[in-house]
């Protein structure tokens, strides 16, 4: 039993119709035929998460890490599945994604180490998060890129849980 009924693409707003049509991935195509019901919410939703997803402070290698190391605590297959192709040119592979769940053995930087150990537990055990993982991120970020890598894993986490618990998949 499906949580909410996908709204037909047929009967999607002009904005949201927009969505749907410029995504090729069949389970973006379905998060926006679910959202539908909240559209407000997901247009406003949308800008922010491109905001923070494409023009931050931290690199498109390092986001899409923490984006993936969230998707994977939340198993949200359509999160799991993409990746952002500025990211691959900025060195990030499949290998390194495979990596993720063992970041200390994996091919990273001490930065992106500390910041998928963030992500991981932020996703998993977020008052698990304890000095030595602070000290971490201060010592390779800035204050306003640590508030970044914050607003990225938790909007990651709601929506990705969210499609999750909608089966959507990709």
């Amino acid at each position: 039993m499906d949580i909410v009924d996908a709204v037909d693409p047929e009967d999607l707003s002009p904005a949201l119709r927009e969505m749907y049509d410029a995504t090729p991935r069949a389970g973006l195509k379905g998060f926006v035929q679910v959202m539908a019901h909240a559209e407000r919410f997901h247009v406003e939703f949308s800008r922010l998460y491109a905001s923070v997803r494409f023009e931050n402070h931290l690199g498109h290698k390092l986001t899409e890490l923490v984006r993936i190391t969230v998707a994977n605590t939340t198993r949200c297959p359509v999160c799991m599945a993409g990746r952002l192709p500025a990211a691959v040119e900025e060195g990030m592979t499949e290998e390194l994604v495979c990596q993720l769940g063992a970041p200390d053995d994996g091919d990273f930087t001490d930065a992106e180490r500390a910041a998928i150990r963030f992500a991981h537990k932020f996703g998993t055990d977020h008052l698990g998060v304890v000095d030595a993982d602070k000290a971490a991120l201060r010592a390779h970020f800035s204050d306003e890129q640590i508030v970044e890598l914050a607003i990225l894993c938790a909007l990651c986490l709601g929506y990705g849980r969210f499609s999750a618990i909608c089966g959507l998949s990709d």
